[in-house]
């Protein structure tokens, strides 16, 4: 019997990017078969990990990607080599960055096939451009929520941690990122949420909801 296809895992790189926005992308990768089986995990949540395919990618494929704080992260795709996608996670460039055209036809393109397209912090701001969240309810870090609801009337702005509208998961601040993860792994996991409590456990982590 041939084993299922890997969940294809990305995380776009726009510009220097905020490295605790990726951070969530860290507490997914906890559902992987190798991690469960390095965390010595009972086989009856072992069983339950996922085989998991991860993408990084960048606009050229240049790597390494420059993160904040100094480091570097090692790029696999460009946006022209990256295969479809089953979850796109967007971490958040700098207030000022715009995505070029082959960006937001990147997004647009993945979005149609992914599972989700989740974005953390100012990773709303390539999704926005990119057309993904018009007639959608989003948020985005609390202090740009009130120049955003004037600026860009076409998103149904809310104050939350994270929010949700069909495929599109949006955080607050980066450490509603985590947040945000948590929330997306239990209601999109659901044959793997005994794992997913056993590792938030052992990693402490304290699952909170949507409203601040």
């Amino acid at each position: 019997m041939s084993s299922p296809s890997p969940l294809k895992l990305g995380v776009l790189l726009c510009a220097p990017t905020q490295l605790m926005d990726v951070a969530p992308f860290d507490m997914l990768g906890m559902l992987d078969k190798h991690y469960a089986q390095a965390a010595q995990l009972p086989e009856h949540l072992a069983s339950k990990a996922l085989n998991i395919e991860y993408c990084f990618i960048n606009e050229t494929g240049e790597s390494p990607h420059l993160m904040t704080g100094g480091f570097k992260l090692a790029v696999t795709h460009s946006i022209e080599t990256c295969p479809p996608l089953d979850i796109l996670l967007i971490g958040g460039p700098a207030i000022s960055y715009r995505p070029s055209e082959p960006i937001q036809h990147f997004i647009q393109t993945q979005y149609e096939h992914v599972r989700a397209l989740l974005t953390i912090c100012t990773g709303y701001i390539p999704a926005l451009y990119s057309g993904i969240l018009d007639g959608k309810t989003a948020t985005a870090p609390r202090g740009l929520l009130p120049m955003l609801k004037e600026e860009k009337p076409n998103v149904k702005w809310v104050e939350k941690r994270w929010a949700r509208d069909g495929k599109v998961w949006s955080s607050g601040a980066m450490a509603n990122g985590m947040d945000l993860m948590a929330g997306f792994m239990w209601d999109e996991f659901e044959e793997q949420r005994g794992l997913t409590e056993m590792m938030m456990g052992m990693a402490d982590f304290v699952k909170r909801g949507e409203v601040y």
